[in-house]
């Protein structure tokens, strides 16, 4: 990860190549199933014993054997004697005999002998001195009986390492007895905003100035990643002041983050820093938004200097940086969901450069159409507001005509119908 002295010029592929070929995962830790819900599962494991783990009767009704009710019909009623009542959580005091039914309750075991359930609204009760019931159809065998194990068998994996563990998933592991769940930390961040034109959000605009929208930005897009921010501050456009705080925040960080600074100004603290952080190389990466950038190993920490507009800094976030940090996790899918898309106007790229085009989607007749979300220009925020996905134009690629196929990288769904 060490760099030449001027920018080392690399393709887009490179430059994600180099990253995650740099980063490691961490260790897993042990958190409570309440903990553990949008983080990568690190340890497979096997069921402890079946879903469900007993046949139970999925409604309410009559638990009967299919052999009694043969004959019934419309015409020719059957009544069976109704010998016990089973709620949900309770056994059968004895197995059914001919003749019998037994009152069963959605959930409840079902009881030895029977191999049917029949509902309440499809058939009669009878009170009387004897409690009775009468059928007037058959009953199908396993009807409205869900089987042991037909959920999970004993023994099954059924969640994969590297999956990202989703409330139902965690109601899987509930039900099986998994308490406690093998998960990949949250990667803790320290985030460096340069430069001395910034102002704090709540301060009022003065010449030359504008506000500071790029650290709560970065510092949300890594908190929905998984990551956890543990440091954010504002370093003036000096090399020593930003090499010291690098210095001073890197032991409690996994990864430092900066925003700025890594351009060909001759005031850019990265650049004329970097000697002072350690093996950290300057990149010319053949990519738009986010051609300048910084990687490399800071006081023993990842490091990426991303660049300084809001858009260049959205776009590497979400090409380099958000890959890296779910590997870190132990994620199995490192990328934003991939979907197909068809140009609804020409798209300009350059062949031999990754372009990331900030679009909007809609649905066309079951087919999802990316359009332009306003001028691609890296220092708007209002396309990035407004965009739905980026469209990666790959650097085999000179244009893109109306009506052809792209890909994109989703990053929230358009409104309106779906397939």
């Amino acid at each position: 990860m060490s760099g030449a002295a001027g920018p080392e010029l690399i393709s887009y592929a490179e430059a994600r190549s180099r990253v995650l070929a740099a980063v490691r995962p961490l260790a897993p830790e042990i958190v409570p199933l309440a903990e553990a819900r949008g983080r990568a599962l690190r340890r497979v494991f096997a069921a402890s014993h079946a879903l469900p783990p007993f046949r139970n009767s999925s409604m309410d009704g009559y638990a009967v054997a299919t052999r009694d009710l043969a004959r019934a019909s419309a015409a020719s009623a059957v009544e069976l004697e109704v010998v016990e009542v089973v709620a949900a959580g309770q056994l059968a005091a004895h197995a059914l005999e001919p003749g019998q039914a037994i009152r069963i309750m959605t959930g409840a075991r079902v009881p030895d002998g029977a191999n049917a359930v029949v509902p309440f609204e499809d058939c009669e009760r009878l009170n009387g001195t004897i409690e009775r019931a009468r059928f007037t159809r058959p009953a199908r065998h396993d009807e409205n009986i869900r089987p042991a194990g037909r959920d999970v068998r004993e023994g099954d994996t059924p969640l994969a390492i590297g999956r990202e563990l989703s409330a139902h998933d965690l109601a899987l592991l509930a039900a099986l007895g998994e308490a406690r769940v093998s998960v990949g930390p949250r990667p803790r961040i320290a985030v460096l905003s340069t430069g001395d034109e910034l102002l704090e959000i709540d301060q009022a605009l003065k010449p030359g100035a504008i506000r500071d929208s790029n650290r709560p930005m970065l510092g949300m897009l890594l908190e929905e990643c998984g990551a956890r921010v543990v440091a954010s501050e504002r370093v003036r456009d000096d090399a020593r002041a930003f090499a010291s705080r690098v210095a001073a925040l890197a032991p409690a960080a996994d990864v430092v983050i900066s925003i700025g600074g890594v351009s060909a100004g001759d005031f850019d603290p990265v650049k004329a820093g970097r000697e002072a952080l350690g093996r950290v190389a300057l990149w010319r990466v053949s990519m738009r938004p986010g051609r300048p950038q910084a990687f490399g190993d800071a006081h023993g920490r990842v490091f990426f200097g991303l660049p300084g507009n809001p858009a260049s800094v959205a776009c590497v976030f979400e090409a380099l940086v958000r890959p890296a940090l779910r590997q870190m996790q132990g994620f199995a899918a490192l990328d934003r969901p991939r979907v197909r898309v068809r140009a609804a106007e020409a798209m300009a790229s350059r062949a031999g450069r990754t372009d990331f085009a900030r679009v909007t989607l809609e649905w066309r007749e079951r087919e999802l159409w990316a359009r332009l979300a306003g001028e691609q220009v890296s220092g708007h925020l209002a396309p990035q507001s407004r965009a739905h996905a980026l469209l990666v134009l790959g650097d085999e690629v000179a244009s893109l005509a109306p009506g052809e196929p792209a890909e994109a990288l989703l990053l929230r769904w358009p409104e309106g119908p779906g397939a």
